[in-house]
């Protein structure tokens, strides 16, 4: 049965990436930004991706950090993160703790207005977790000094180290996390006011990690994959878009041509064999206990009590010839069809409802089978927009044809 469940999962996953929409999802400060620092601006705002709305993140979060990225690139100075320096882009709020900021005025940007920034504003934003987000970005920029502040320079020092590995894509997500989340700990906003300090511990970090790339990956590397991997879902989630995303991924291949990553070398990294190293991000929809009880019921996971991106991985490699085009990663969108699905009771127009027998009765009625209208149950499940397969459609093949 979690066969046939990948292959309707693969289904929504598949309609959810082939889709580019017009404008950017991140509210870049200006518009001419090189690729190099709209990457390393998506990569600080999952940073701070943790228990707060996603769009104020993309929306105002995004437009303060691609000016910092664009600054320190420019001025190569990490003194842009001291909050004694006015010009910096941390400081003090009027009534206690930090908030990132940015030296633009808002002026014309429409999405700052619709969050009540007026023209003449400057932009605030202050992460939930800001203290930790502070250092972790410090402590990445401190890094990436030694890569001329460039991501995709660091980036593809990893994949040259590790291509001919078979996990290239799993030791890369780990030298990401080494870049910007090991060691961060759980520091308070009164160790934001030190620079001098601060600086110094990143430097210190920065002499470890790079002892870790170059000198001791495969001990680190050994431990972590066992466990540690899984639980990395801001950084599983930021190097997914790099592959899946229509804007991002071409942002991502140009800055790999400029470091001399030709086209044979990109057509084996954006290949399938890469999309299944992918972990699935965990978090709590798709570790739904309403969702995980319906798809593991009856199979030997029913009674685990593993997370369930530790389930789908070990199920994955045992079936894995059997899942042509799947693989777990693909089970994050549940972030768009549990809540719209699960939450909202619709299991009577679910397709796994209708799989199983016991459910879904209605999901004939809730698929139109009619190509000049979208495809009405990506619209439903997902709110995911295509046009609709007609009877060439791998869902009404495989599901409605033989439930």
């Amino acid at each position: 049965m979690l066969k046939e469940i990948f292959r309707i999962i693969s289904f929504y996953d598949k309609i959810r990436w082939s889709w580019a929409v017009n404008d950017s999802f991140i509210n870049f400060y200006k518009k001419d930004l090189d690729d190099d620092t709209k990457l390393l601006t998506h990569w600080l705002c999952y940073i701070t991706d943790r228990q707060m709305a996603f769009e104020r993140i993309w929306d105002v979060g995004g437009f303060v950090f691609s000016e910092l990225v664009y600054s320190i690139k420019k001025d190569k100075r990490l003194e842009l993160l001291d909050p004694d320096i006015p010009t910096a882009f941390i400081g003090k709020k009027n009534h206690d703790g930090y908030a990132f900021r940015s030296n633009t005025f808002v002026n014309e940007n429409q999405i700052l207005r619709l969050y009540g920034f007026k023209s003449t504003d400057k932009v605030e934003f202050t992460s939930r977790y800001y203290p930790s987000d502070y250092f972790s970005i410090l402590y990445t920029f401190d890094i990436l000094k030694k890569y001329d502040f460039s991501f995709t320079k660091f980036i593809v020092e990893q994949l040259r180290n590790h291509h001919k590995k078979e996990d290239y894509i799993k030791r890369l997500l780990f030298s990401l996390y080494l870049l910007s989340y090991s060691e961060i700990g759980q520091p308070n906003k009164l160790e934001i006011a030190d620079f001098q300090k601060n600086i110094k511990k990143a430097e210190s970090r920065t002499n470890k990690i790079l002892q870790i790339l170059n000198n001791r990956f495969e001990e680190e590397y050994s431990y972590f994959k066992k466990g540690a991997i899984f639980y990395q879902k801001r950084a599983w989630c930021s190097l997914r878009d790099y592959f899946k995303s229509p804007e991002l991924k071409e942002y991502f291949k140009r800055t790999l041509y400029q470091e001399a990553i030709g086209s044979e070398q990109q057509d084996e990294l954006f290949s399938l064999k890469s999309l299944k190293q992918f972990e699935l991000p965990g978090d709590v929809w798709n570790n739904n206990s309403k969702f995980r009880n319906c798809i593991l019921k009856g199979s030997e996971y029913e009674n685990s009590n593993e997370s369930l991106n530790v389930i789908l991985r070990d199920y994955f490699d045992k079936n894995e010839t059997e899942l042509e085009g799947c693989y777990p990663e693909q089970f994050d969108v549940t972030f768009d069809f549990i809540p719209r699905m699960c939450q909202s009771y619709n299991c009577n127009i679910c397709p796994i409802g209708l799989l199983k027998g016991e459910k879904g009765l209605y999901f004939k009625k809730s698929c139109v089978n009619n190509k000049i209208l979208y495809c009405s149950v990506a619209l439903t499940n997902c709110n995911y927009k295509i046009d609709c397969f007609g009877s060439d459609c791998d869902l009404i093949k495989n599901i409605i044809s033989n439930p």
